[in-house]
């Protein structure tokens, strides 16, 4: 593995973790930030760990996937 699919590999993580850690919060009862309706949130959580998946799917086939927030992956969308 490169460097920058490691580095990919690691953001791709990191938002993992926090993503996981808003789910369970919501689980165990407490509210979305803010005011947010629990199903947006839910949505936009499930959209995440999609995005998540698809660029750690490029990277264990060796393709170049864009990191979070990169011109790259913003362009794909």
């Amino acid at each position: 593995m490169t460097e920058r699919q490691l580095e990919g590999a690691e953001a791709i993580l990191v938002e993992a973790r926090k993503t996981k850690e808003t789910a369970e919060r919501m689980a165990n009862g407490e509210g979305p930030p803010g005011e947010a309706d629990d199903i947006r949130v839910l949505a936009g959580m499930v959209h995440q760990v999609a995005e998540q998946v698809e660029r750690l799917a490029g990277i264990v086939s060796s393709d170049a996937a864009p990191l979070a927030g990169s011109e790259d992956s913003d362009a794909a969308s």
